[in-house]
């Protein structure tokens, strides 16, 4: 089946914005998804077959880090870096020190600057390979089960408010924070407690206020937004926007609803709910009403 290009930017993103702590473990989470997902990938042959000349590339320059000078090499070479990182888990940002010996000696700032100075090519390499998957689409179809995601920032109210909907309809519903860790990081969580979600409602609430006074949703929401178009699809994913806030430009295709006091966003979810296949007992919805 094709890859999903939102997918691989939520990995990125994820590993663009994470520290020493974490670092190994969402690059090794990015490389594990392409792994399961590529099929006949001639690209995907041919980077990792050419892995090996890199190595040999770096030990003639004393394992130094140094770019190829044409931008096609440098793709190559990133990825096999990258694809070392994953190999080594957790422990991944020991090859960030070994890459920057003599720069700042934070290793947060080590790792913030090696991302920033590679993870463009490896996103460029990602995007070669992601073209090159055969396309298989599937037809869309409707959902054999009835659990909804709910994705949420810090308005407790909203998200109460949604999971009382849902329970109300008969609709199960995830919500992450309340489901035990069992020793696993946040994306290892996501990723496993995702499986049986059928749909994904996202709250945009005002959480964040920048400094020229615009409002806008905690980024952890807008991140795992993308984590479930991918998963997902457009058609069972649907923003519910409360009050001012902003929707950033990369989700302006993305549907979504507003909350309003009267209550009225409640029978037009449902509805969404219904027309992907979702089981809804939309006559108790609308005998509250």
């Amino acid at each position: 089946m094709a890859i999903n290009i939102e997918l691989i930017q939520f990995f990125i993103k994820r590993i663009s914005n994470s520290n020493s702590q974490t670092f190994g473990s969402e690059v090794a989470h990015l490389f594990e998804h392409l792994e399961k997902e590529v099929k006949d990938n001639p690209i995907y042959k041919i980077y990792e077959s050419s892995r090996i000349r890199w190595r040999e590339w770096e030990d003639e320059r004393d394992g130094e880090l140094e770019l190829p000078v044409q931008f096609e090499d440098a793709k190559y070479y990133i990825y096999d870096i990258y694809k070392r990182i994953s190999e080594q888990g957790k422990e991944g940002y020991s090859l960030v020190i070994e890459y920057f010996p003599t720069r700042n000696s934070n290793i947060n700032d080590k790792v913030a600057s090696f991302n920033e100075q590679l993870l463009p090519y490896l996103a460029e390499a990602l995007t070669d390979i992601v073209n090159a998957n055969p396309e298989i689409e599937a037809k869309p179809k409707k959902v054999s089960g009835n659990t909804v995601f709910i994705i949420h920032g810090h308005d407790e109210l909203l998200k109460t408010e949604v999971q009382l909907l849902l329970h109300r309809a008969g609709v199960n519903n995830i919500v992450l924070h309340e489901l035990a860790d069992k020793g696993r990081n946040i994306i290892e969580k996501l990723i496993e407690e995702t499986d049986s979600a059928n749909y994904a409602i996202a709250l945009l609430s005002p959480d964040d206020v920048l400094n020229n006074g615009t409002k806008r949703a905690r980024q952890n929401v807008i991140l795992e937004i993308g984590y479930f178009l991918g998963k997902l699809g457009k058609s069972r994913v649907r923003l519910l926007k409360k009050g001012e806030v902003e929707i950033p430009t990369d989700l302006s295709g993305i549907l979504y609803q507003n909350y309003d006091e009267s209550g009225s966003w409640e029978i037009k979810i449902c509805k969404e709910l219904q027309s992907v296949g979702i089981f809804v007992d939309l006559e108790a919805i609308i005998r509250i009403h």
